[in-house]
């Protein structure tokens, strides 16, 4: 009799850690079993989104450089509060923006500057949340002209019942610079993961 209620009590502990399990697994949005939960290891490098220069000298005076960190920053900051017309001043009318997962393969790409701001309108209000784009490793790689080409790194916080990570991210970019602004002629943006639902393209 004692046996029996130990190997009761032992099967019941079971299976309530198993639905424990399940449920934590469940509560945090955890992928499937056998769901890749991960990208490649340098993947913007391997599929040939960055080619990352050595350390060298500035390829453009302070000016011109600290005019490309901020179009990063202003762009994050405008995405986040719906400065539409904030952001409409960031970009080239012939922009395409290419926003990717994991690889270089967009699984969307936006053209022109008037689709290019549909978008950001479109998935800001499907968003429904407060993200914070947090810029950093901003690096000029070149220079030529009027034409620049730039990456960053940026860390997407989202504050929606509680505080979340919402993406890792890898912009890399191509500016032009007119009437003395530089303005994004071409963007990619590579996330890493991304862990609230995708807005609809």
């Amino acid at each position: 009799m004692i046996q029996a209620d130990i190997g009761r009590r032992t099967l019941l502990a079971a299976v309530a850690g198993v639905a424990g399990a399940v449920y934590a697994g469940v509560a945090r949005g955890a992928p499937p079993v056998g769901a890749r939960t991960s990208p490649r290891q340098a993947w913007a490098h391997l599929d040939g989104k960055i080619a990352l220069r050595g350390n060298r000298p500035p390829v453009a005076d302070a000016i011109d450089m600290l005019m490309i960190q901020e179009a990063f920053g202003r762009y994050g900051i405008a995405y986040d509060e719906g400065r539409d017309a904030v952001l409409a001043g960031l970009f080239t009318e012939d922009v395409v923006v290419d926003v990717a997962e994991g690889s270089a393969k967009p699984f969307q790409s936006v053209k022109g500057h008037a689709a290019v701001m549909h978008n950001f309108t479109s998935a800001f209000s499907q968003q429904r949340d407060q993200r914070r784009h947090c810029f950093s490793n901003v690096l000029v790689e070149e220079v030529t002209g009027d034409v620049a080409t730039a990456l960053a790194y940026a860390i997407v916080t989202v504050a929606a019942d509680g505080l979340t990570l919402g993406a890792t991210v890898i912009y890399t970019t191509r500016l032009r610079k007119q009437d003395g602004l530089w303005r994004f002629a071409y963007m990619f943006i590579g996330m890493d993961a991304y862990t609230t639902p995708k807005p609809k393209v």
